[in-house]
């Protein structure tokens, strides 16, 4: 007679729920999609990614126009996922294969780093079960199946978490921090803030007996984000440009229309075009039609506009915004059961930025050693980096998805002892 035992019981009911969700979805948005090339091509954000991979991929060239000829108008993606698709163009070029292969890959990722991270803690079979919930996380989840860069963006951010989390105070550096950091925000520059927060108090913890290898990680650090603004530069003549975007996600988060039209389900669907009337028009005239001259012109023409507004009006939309992005519920209709059940999670993250409040207030000595106070630091610079971003920009439900694997984590980290006693007492019933 073959005995189980309670916490393998446990493990394998935790596996099956997260195969059988993950399951469902993948089937119901594969089924229902249209996953032709034709289609895919003009679907926007994620057929422009497809587009530039597959150029990558058949004339070394980062370009959207089929040749081997850069072009300005694909520096409107940031580079590491283009480059990481393009890879499995090498193995298939059919979109459906593709996106199988981009889950797959994800997928593979986020396992080894849980069984990594589980083993190296000595966690009970139990909890690596409960991390595995991770895989099904709803906001994370929904990109997955998409071209899009925010999911593959969600696992380099984790495992910049990962990293900073196994630090300890005899070994309280990594040389991959500053690499995976780098590369995260390469990956999606919406990540900056929350990228530059955490490496801050990464260096700051290591400043006082570490300074050579703070020095060295900084410029690596500096180096592989600085390396793409370089690379446009040389390219283009036109100046440095981390992504020829920055111009057009600066106007749509600071126009007129802001407090009247904004949202955190499409806070990015403003004309940029609309603070042009705030540029000089002979600076419009002459600049032509290049897109990397457009971008600087919406940069100039929003700075103007907001020194145009008066003090009170400045705080009315940076306010308008950061009330969008941290109300967990869709401020425009969102149909769907996987939108809904995010709306649940986004209310697990809030409960998360209230206990980190909760920690700070209590003044307590910040443990290096503890795995607790560090899922605390992740979750002060995700609370900055989205505060900042949100205000600089627009952020809502697409681009905090970089952070919810993240912030997934940080919870169970943070309540696991409390979880883990509660479900015992509802096994043993």
């Amino acid at each position: 007679m073959i005995v189980v035992s309670r916490n393998t019981l446990l493990f394998w009911l935790i596996m099956g729920f997260v195969l059988l969700v993950k399951g469902y979805f993948l089937f119901n948005t594969f089924h229902n999609g249209d996953f032709s090339e034709t289609t895919i091509s003009k679907s926007g954000d994620a057929g422009h990614y497809f587009k530039i991979a597959k150029n990558i991929s058949e004339f070394q060239s980062y370009a959207d126009n089929s040749t081997s000829i850069a072009n300005e108008s694909a520096t409107w993606r940031p580079p590491v996922w283009p480059f990481t698709l393009s890879l499995f163009f090498y193995i298939t070029s059919n979109p459906l294969v593709l996106l199988f292969l981009k889950v797959g890959f994800e997928t593979l990722t986020l396992i080894s780093i849980i069984w990594f991270f589980s083993k190296k803690n000595n966690y009970s079979i139990v909890f690596f079960g409960v991390l595995l919930l991770l895989l099904i996380e709803p906001q994370y989840l929904k990109y997955s199946a998409t071209f899009l860069s925010e999911s593959f963006t969600a696992v380099l951010a984790l495992l910049l978490t990962f990293l900073f989390l196994d630090l300890r105070k005899d070994k309280s550096y990594h040389i991959l921090i500053p690499i995976i950091a780098g590369l995260t925000v390469l990956s999606h520059p919406v990540s900056v803030f929350f990228v530059v927060t955490l490496f801050c108090i990464y260096l700051l913890c290591n400043v006082k007996n570490n300074l050579k290898k703070c020095f060295i990680h900084g410029i690596l650090f500096s180096v592989i984000v600085l390396s793409w603004p370089i690379r446009n530069a040389v390219v283009f003549h036109k100046g440095l440009y981390l992504t020829a975007s920055q111009g057009a996600t600066f106007a749509k988060g600071w126009n007129e229309k802001v407090i009247t039209d904004f949202t955190n389900v499409d806070g990015d669907l403003a004309d940029e075009s609309l603070n042009l009337k705030y540029v000089n028009p002979t600076d419009l005239k002459e600049s032509g039609k290049g897109v990397l001259e457009y971008s600087q012109l919406y940069q100039k023409g929003t700075w103007n506009f907001i020194k145009s507004l008066s003090f009170s009006e400045q705080i009315n939309i940076a306010f308008k915004k950061l009330k969008s992005n941290f109300n967990p519920f869709p401020e425009k209709p969102k149909a769907g059961f996987f939108e809904r059940l995010s709306v649940v999670f986004r209310i697990l993250y809030l409960v998360t930025f209230s206990q980190l409040l909760a920690r700070i207030i209590s003044r307590k000595k910040f443990d290096f050693n503890s795995q607790r106070d560090k899922a605390f630091a992740i979750v002060l610079a995700v609370l900055l980096g989205q505060t900042l971003m949100s205000i600089y920009i627009y952020t809502g439900f697409r681009f905090n998805a970089v952070y919810s694997l993240t912030l997934l984590l940080c919870f169970i980290l943070i309540n696991h002892h409390w979880a883990t006693d509660k479900i015992y007492r509802f096994v043993k019933k």
